[in-house]
């Protein structure tokens, strides 16, 4: 085992600082990650941050987004605020900015939404025709379509929550048309909004087109083979899905703990209940929108031992696996 002294990163964004810090070095050159992260380990070291903040004053697009971050950041409401109006007055097409703005002054979806739709159409703008068409396919590598991504990704979120769902899927596809590695995890997203529209065959192929063997692909494909209505290959995903993490089950047959506080947590543990929360959250919908798939998976888990049968089904509540 090798120790790296290198600054991990204390904050989502201080990867996509750096990296925006190396863009505005014209004369920097990098044949690798590993030279890029070597070089910026020494600037670090040799106050980076300090000078960094100097530089900026310089660059008002690049302090903008400077503040955004920092907005983003912040815990508390009014700071954001600020933050986002400081960024605003040097550019009012920032795009983190501006879905911070919604995010923080919208009082209604409606309005939310529209203006989402707006700071995604600067972002679209700001990047031009040219950057689209030359980069369709690797846009997460350049670093200055991250805030872009971040507020499609946001927008696709609301209007699936404001019943605009047809919309909501076109974006998350286009997500992936412009980083089909999914560096931002929007292909299980994806399939679970698949899934809950009852879309079989494309939740089947894009599942088959991830390869992820995580948590939330294993119960994804127990609830696409129910679908499907292959219980024998659903018995067999289930299996899986329980060594992957047990303490899903009882989400998905309405036994999980009702008082239970959504999980946010960047870092989640393989396997842990925490991730488990995550997974419900994902997938909660598509499978209440199965009452036959919940009625199976009730019924293998207590046949397993795994749930008392006194609870009475996936209708009568319950506190989670029998000990």
């Amino acid at each position: 085992m090798t120790t790296d002294n290198r600054q991990q990163p204390d904050t989502p964004f201080m990867i996509e600082r750096l990296m925006r810090h190396a863009m505005l070095q014209e004369e920097a050159q990098y044949e690798s990650e590993e030279e890029f992260l070597d070089a910026i380990a020494d600037q670090v070291a040799d106050g980076l941050f300090e000078r960094r903040l100097e530089e900026l004053q310089n660059h008002p697009r690049e302090l903008a987004q400077e503040l955004a971050f920092q907005a983003y950041e912040s815990g508390n409401g009014d700071q954001a605020g600020e933050l986002v109006r400081q960024a605003l007055e040097l550019d009012p097409e920032n795009c983190d900015a501006l879905t911070l703005h919604a995010i923080l002054t919208c009082e209604d979806a409606g309005e939310l939404v529209a203006a989402m739709e707006h700071a995604a159409t600067c972002g679209e703008r700001c990047l031009g025709e040219e950057f689209f068409a030359e980069f369709m396919g690797d846009f997460w590598p350049m670093v200055q379509a991250r805030p872009y991504m971040r507020t499609v990704k946001h927008l696709a979120e609301f209007m699936w929550q404001v019943g605009r769902r047809l919309d909501a899927v076109d974006l998350y596809e286009n997500l992936l048309d412009l980083d089909p590695a999914d560096h931002m995890g929007n292909g299980l997203l994806l399939v679970s909004y698949y899934l809950a529209m009852g879309e079989s065959q494309r939740s089947g192929d894009l599942l088959e087109d991830i390869e992820d063997d995580g948590t939330v692909a294993a119960w994804s494909w127990v609830l696409l083979l129910l679908l499907v209505d292959d219980q024998d290959a659903a018995l067999d995903a289930l299996h899986q899905a329980m060594e992957a993490n047990p303490y899903v089950a009882p989400w998905f047959v309405n036994m999980g703990d009702p008082e239970a506080e959504p999980v946010v947590a960047p870092y989640l543990e393989s396997g842990s209940e925490d991730e488990a929360m995550v997974c419900a959250q994902m997938l909660g919908e598509s499978w209440n929108r199965s009452p036959e798939a919940q009625m199976w998976l009730y019924n293998i888990l207590v046949e397993m031992g795994l749930v008392d049968d006194e609870a009475g089904g996936p209708a009568g509540g319950g506190s989670g696996l029998a000990n």
